[in-house]
């Protein structure tokens, strides 16, 4: 499934994902939020420190 980057406040599978945090979903799902997820891949947090935490800008 996809990765993207939250950009606000979303809800998944009952866990709130902060902007700014990756969320597994559909393009469909990705669509249909429009601007409130961009594409991970295009994203200065394509990865994760090796303890899981997001890198420091």
């Amino acid at each position: 499934m996809p990765t993207f980057i939250a950009n606000d406040y979303l809800v998944k599978d009952g866990k709130v994902v902060s902007p700014g945090h990756e969320i597994e979903i559909t393009e469909e799902q990705a669509t249909k939020l429009e601007d409130k997820v961009k594409d991970a891949s295009h994203s200065f947090y394509t990865t994760k420190e090796e303890d899981g935490s997001q890198p420091s800008k």
